[in-house]
This record gives C-alpha cells, structure tokens and sequence, in this order.
C-alpha cells in the first residue's frame, strides 16, 4: 500500500495501491510503499518514517458517514486515472477549435465523454 503524506507537515493524506497521475512529482506529497499497513490505526510521517500511531475508534455514525461518502465517490479514482492527461486534452481542444469542431462532436468532447460513460457516477 503506498501512503501519501503531507511534505510539511507530515499528516496522512491518503493511501493508493498506485501512485496517481493527480499528484505526480509534487514536493508537496511524500509517497512511502507500507508493507504492514493496518486499516484499525492512524499513520503519520515524522523525521523520515512512517509511524503507526494509536487505533482508530469510529462511532457507528462516523461508519455509515465514510461508507455513504466512499459509495459516492467510487467513481472518482477511476475515472482521474483514465482521463488522457492535460497536454493531451489541451491539445484535442486546439485541434478541434481550428477544425470547427468544438462540440459534441469533437475529439475533445468525445474523449472525456468515453471516460465518464466507463466511470459512471452512482
């Protein structure tokens, strides 16, 4: 499991089975491979390591909020990590301006719609 710190100030951001194209090479993020990662504890990043800190308690509320969140938000990952990337789709843009094609029908459009059908919100 890849963890995603923050750089400053070491506080957990996320974790990953992949390092995404969303945060590239940012110096804002510490990215470290935790082999023994515990969903049950909070992690946190200090002096160069990662340190497995206290358990979590999550009321029943909590719980039902998280997994209402994640069930909304399923689609999200998959489909930042299916979108051609930026200079691609600035690119598809600049084409379809010059050829007239700067809707529904162009390159551009058509793209980002054939992710969104793949990647459905639920």
């Amino acid at each position: 499991m890849i963890f995603v710190f923050n750089a400053n100030d070491g506080s957990f951001h996320h974790a990953t089975s992949v390092i995404d194209k969303f945060y590239g090479n940012s110096a804002e993020h510490v990215y470290v491979d935790v082999q023994d990662f515990d969903l049950e504890y909070e992690y946190s990043y200090i002096n160069g390591e990662v340190v497995k800190g206290s358990k979590r308690v999550v009321s029943a509320e909590d719980a039902a909020a998280i997994e209402a969140d994640r069930l909304a938000t399923v689609h999200v990952q998959p489909r930042m990590n299916a979108y051609p990337h930026i200079r691609e789709q600035l690119d598809k843009i600049y084409h379809d301006i010059a050829n007239g094609s700067l809707d529904a029908t162009g390159d551009f459009f058509t793209a980002i719609k054939t992710v969104k059908d793949a990647h459905p919100k639920p």
